[in-house]
């Protein structure tokens, strides 16, 4: 019940980011530098290297015009590109802060936001590789920085003073880039996971629309087929047995029944396929027990109490598919649905005899993507992920837990309200 692994391939690479956006960020880049320059060399009047710092002012602006002509403006860049940009952003920013005092200079804290950005665009492997690269740039800038610029003798900080500041740098980026990291990690994971929602809906809404155009095609095909048949008859008693066009007379009434027993068996599919919308939801939980097809443990449903009628979505037939799916792959030998309700709530419980949730893993069931590292099963979750996202949208809530006899169990509650069908009676009745 899970996307095909080419859909979750897709879904998992990383977004990039245009060149038009690069390109505008590191103007601002650009121009909040020069500005700085001119007030600080100009206003204040302190002693600047200019030839060098115009030098390096001028790569960045060197490479952002190129970057603008040879791409087109809505191209992306993505991996190692976004990567190679980001450093050469770190490296003017620590050649800047080289020719100004280094750790010293206040807009050493500067030097956090390639790393940042880098969290939101790049995997972590990646994200590593720039921390190292900023963490030599520190200690170039701690160690060989030149003095900063002053109108008389320069402060003179003490080297741990330095040393704590250029650590305090580090220490900033590695927290903001790992909690950026992990926080659109997080947010992708689950927006890729809710477009793999989407396809198995999406997908399921158009084989019922399928169905329901072959049953239409049958319905409409059946008349006219129904007259050339009865021709067809006419023609083979009166033309059946001449030398000429017996043969050809018999053939077409042979294939005119031959297609009237195809539409009628796509008409028998269709409605077989696309069964009342309205269902006791013990009937429900047997259908979605039949789609797994000959299972190689035992599924057994039980009920108890006044079921309700509830609507037949495509949300709630894959929600439960896919925990009974789940249970069926990790049962020793048999898994059971078991489903209650009272005045006030309906209760579906599916639980099996396999070795139950991973300890680690059970406070996280219900995120997609959780990685193998979690898992001992080395699956991702997104399967689980997906029917919580269905059932919750029929109103459900899962609590996923281990029986104290063995094997996994996962509780489906809705507020009866929100799960039976206001007119199921009536079309039951129908």
């Amino acid at each position: 019940m899970t996307p095909s692994p080419s859909l979750v391939a897709a879904a998992l690479e990383r977004p990039g980011v245009r060149v038009r956006t690069l390109v505008t960020l590191r103007w601002i880049a650009i121009g909040g530098q020069f500005a700085t320059l001119i007030f600080v060399g100009l206003y204040l009047r302190f002693p600047l290297q200019w030839p060098s710092l115009i030098a390096a002012i001028s790569a960045a602006a060197v490479l952002n015009l190129g970057l603008a002509t040879l791409y087109p403006r809505n191209a992306r860049l993505q991996g190692n590109a976004v990567l190679l940009h980001l450093a050469f952003d770190l490296v003017q920013a620590g050649v800047l802060l080289f020719l100004t005092g280094g750790i010293g200079n206040p807009f050493a804290i500067l030097l956090v936001v390639p790393v940042t950005i880098s969290a939101t665009l790049l995997p972590a492997r990646a994200m590593a590789a720039l921390l190292v690269l900023a963490a030599a740039i520190l200690g170039i800038l701690w160690h060989w920085a030149l003095p900063l610029p002053w109108r008389a003798n320069p402060p003179v900080l003490p080297d741990l003073y330095m040393f704590g500041a250029g650590v305090a740098v580090l220490i900033a980026m590695t927290f903001l880039g790992s909690y950026v990291w992990l926080v659109s990690a997080e947010s992708r994971g689950r927006a890729r996971a809710l477009v793999a929602t989407e396809a198995a809906l999406d997908r399921e809404g158009k084989m019922s629309a399928l169905g329901a155009l072959a049953a239409a095609a049958a319905h409409e095909l059946g008349g006219p087929l129904g007259t050339i048949t009865l021709i067809a008859r006419d023609l083979v008693k009166a033309l059946g047995d001449d030398p000429v066009h017996g043969k050809d007379v018999r053939l077409l009434d042979a294939e005119a029944t031959r297609s009237r027993g195809i539409l009628v068996g796509i008409a028998r599919r269709a409605e077989a396929e696309e069964p009342l919308p309205r269902l006791p939801l013990d009937a429900v939980l047997h259908e979605v027990v039949a789609t797994q097809g000959p299972a190689r443990v035992r599924v057994t449903v039980r009920t108890h109490g006044d079921l309700p009628v509830v609507r037949r979505t495509p949300e709630l037939l894959h929600g439960l598919a896919n925990l009974v799916d789940n249970a069926v792959r990790h049962a020793g030998s048999a898994v059971e649905l078991h489903a209650s309700a009272d005045a006030s709530r309906v209760l579906v419980t599916v639980g099996d005899d396999g070795p139950g949730f991973d300890a680690g893993i059970l406070p996280h069931l219900g995120e997609p993507y959780l990685g193998p590292s979690r898992s001992t099963s080395g699956g991702t979750g997104l399967g689980v992920f997906i029917a919580t996202t269905l059932i919750e949208r029929t109103g459900g809530r899962l609590e996923f837990s281990n029986r104290d006899t063995g094997g996994a169990c996962v509780e489906v509650r809705w507020p009866r309200t929100h799960i039976e069908s206001p007119v199921a009676g009536a079309t039951v009745a129908g």
